[in-house]
């Protein structure tokens, strides 16, 4: 059978991508989420418009698979509709009487369920999803680099395993690196690029309340995520914070929450109700978040991620010292903060005499 498309015009000089096809002689038309510039003018444009052509043959490609697979009376195997988090779970089980890396992949298990509370589907397990995995272990949980290059390649060992026992028909371990020894600081938004944003409409709502949250407080996706109103302090003055313990130390703190940010948290009527509970972390997000850095003519690489180092590189541009920005990232050691200095070309003699004099 063959799938086609076709374009529907809107605003600004741009068309929708529809698909068009035939099941059992009747005519059907499927609405996209894909958008092409009508006359791409530039270099940019024209490289926007060859990947939303990428995107059209892919979801061309699943409904036809999906199509015949219907035609033919063949489902798809259940294991396949299951959840990697599970099946990971699941292996590591298995390696607790053997003793062999259980710890490993006991630790291994405990941030793969903080960074996806919800799990992930092994049909939404692709790359993207395991480099966002990669820096959410060396970005968000402050860990020394070997130990996120040790959990991150047991993790790449369960995606092989999945692979193997066909709950997935594509190896994404072949594709995916383990984390390097040197850390690498990824791109930063200045305030003038994160109101650019703000100014533009995103296709995902949600998502974009989320990010800028997350460029005006540095906090991590898993913690927006399961973000409650109950977790939120607001004082007789009329300032918000965040209790949280710091790592190791299990030191109570309180993370300063600006108004500005406040209006992007959505009112719940129970407060024990995620703020953040419909946000989804998969390809297709990155996918949107990508596009609409794009419409606001921002030529950067930007994950979710990205907004943590934002706040960061803000921070320090603004003055505030290596051991404040330190806790207000609930860093576990300095160092790790200190590499935002370098980013920042901020002498590091400089960072360690702010340290000491915040310490006398």
């Amino acid at each position: 059978m063959k799938i086609s498309s076709f374009l529907r015009p809107l605003k600004d000089g741009k068309s929708r991508v529809w698909l068009d096809y035939y099941v059992n002689g009747k005519r059907h038309r499927q609405k996209t989420d894909l958008v092409l510039f009508d006359n791409p003018k530039n270099q940019q444009e024209r490289e926007y418009n060859k990947e939303i052509k990428k995107l059209e043959n892919v979801l061309k490609a699943e409904l036809t698979l999906k199509i015949q697979n219907n035609k033919f009376g063949i489902k798809k195997p259940k294991h396949k509709i299951g959840d990697f988090i599970e099946y990971f779970e699941f292996l590591t089980k298995q390696r607790e009487s053997s003793g062999e890396n259980y710890s490993t992949w006991k630790s291994a298990l405990k941030h793969l369920k903080e960074f996806a509370p919800n799990g992930i589907k092994f049909t939404d397990l692709d790359e993207d999803w395991l480099n966002d995995f990669k820096y959410f272990l060396s970005d968000t949980q402050q860990l020394k680099t070997s130990s996120s290059a040790n959990y991150f390649n047991v993790v790449l060992h369960g995606v092989h395993k999945a692979f193997k026992d066909r709950m997935i028909d594509v190896d994404y371990a072949d594709y995916v690196k383990a984390p390097k020894v040197k850390h690498a600081i990824r791109e930063y938004l200045t305030e003038e690029e994160i109101a650019k944003l703000e100014n533009t409409e995103c296709k995902n709502p949600l998502l974009k309340k989320a990010f800028l949250f997350s460029c005006k407080t540095g906090m991590a996706y898993a913690d927006i995520k399961n973000l409650k109103w109950k977790n939120i302090k607001k004082d007789l003055e009329g300032n918000y914070t965040i209790p949280f313990h710091r790592q190791k130390t299990d030191e109570l703190q309180y993370l300063p929450i600006v108004k500005d940010a406040i209006k992007f948290l959505r009112e719940t009527e129970n407060p024990d109700e995620e703020i953040f509970k419909d946000l989804k972390y998969n390809s297709w997000m990155n996918t949107i978040l990508r596009e609409w850095v794009f419409m606001a003519d921002i030529k950067k690489a930007i994950t979710f991620h990205c907004a943590r180092h934002s706040f960061a590189t803000i921070m320090l541009h603004k003055g505030v010292s290596i051991v404040h920005l330190s806790k207000l990232l609930n860093h576990q050691d300095i160092k790790t903060t200190m590499i935002y200095a370098k980013v920042m070309n901020i002498d590091l003699r400089d960072a360690v005499n702010l340290l000491k004099s915040d310490n006398d």
